[in-house]
Order: structure tokens, then sequence, then C-alpha cells
């Protein structure tokens, strides 16, 4: 019999990077590195105005997805994935489930969880995903343990209501 304790504090998960999507994020800068570099001996200009785009192009790409992380608060989910904040309280959120979608969202990574809710669909990406649906669920159904310590009768058993509602 699996048991889990919770506090009431907040719990912050980072979101799961995938190897296969730094390349996608480093071509167009490094191309426009490749292209200055080329240029520079020939058309200073070209070449320092590619640099710079290049360098733009980074700073803009971290902008919109750094920091990426999902905060178990006592309530409500709290998504922040770079200037983007969306807070979903948990009564609202509806159906959790495993997704592969590529559609754009606060994930750095296609192993991604669907939550559906009442503000619409959001697709989520915790590195440690079991361990997030678990604390989710328990936090969705409002079993909390008391204080910083547990005991064996402070726990919860996770088998009987996971699949309950995610």
């Amino acid at each position: 019999m699996e048991t889990f304790a919770l506090s009431l504090k907040n719990s912050r998960y980072s979101s799961r990077l995938d190897k296969g999507l730094l390349p996608v994020l480093l071509f167009f800068p490094t191309l426009l590195i490749a292209i200055g570099c080329w240029f520079v001996t020939d058309s200073p200009l070209v070449g320092i105005a590619a640099m710079v785009l290049a360098l733009f192009h980074i700073v803009l790409t971290l902008v919109f997805i750094w920091p990426c992380y999902y905060l178990l608060g006592e309530s409500e989910l709290e998504v922040r994935c770079g200037l983007a904040r969306v807070v979903l309280p948990y009564k609202d959120i509806q159906r959790v489930q495993a997704s592969n979608a590529s559609m754009p969202s606060p994930a750095l990574s296609l192993r991604r969880l669907a939550i559906e809710s009442h503000q619409g669909l959001l697709l989520i990406s915790p590195a440690n995903r079991s361990k997030f649906l678990q604390e989710l669920s328990l936090r969705m159904h409002g079993r909390y343990v008391a204080g910083a310590e547990s005991t064996a009768d402070d726990s919860v058993n996770i088998s009987n209501i996971v699949n309950d509602r995610i």
C-alpha cells in the first residue's frame, strides 16, 4: 500500500526539457551567427547586423520560455513560462490526461499533461510527472496532511484516488 504525505506548503515543479527541442530553438540563431561570420570580412555591416539579430532572437526566446515551472499552491495551480502566468483553481479542473500534442503551450517537452478546465485546455510538462500527478490529485480532492511532519495515520492512500478524477 503506497502512501503519500502532503503538507499545505507550495510545491514547485520545473518543466521537462526535451533534448530534441534544443536544436530547433538554436537553429535560427546559429544560422545567423554563421552568416554573420561569413559576411563580416566582406561586408561588416551585414555581418554585424546578422550577429545582432541572432543575439536579439536568443534574448527574445529566453524572455518567452524562461523560467518555466508549475507551482501547486493551497487552492490553485500556477503555471509560469517566461512572461506568461496562468492561475487555475483546482475546483475548475475537469480532467487531466497524458498528451503528446504539439500545440504552443507553457511546456518545454512534448511529453505533456493536458489539463481541461472551465478556462480551456492547458498543456504542461512537469519533469517529475508521476509525483506531480499524485500531488495534484491529492490537492484537488482536498486531502492535506496538517503540519510538516506526518505519521502513518496522517498519510493518504494514493492508489484509491489518483485515477478518481484524473
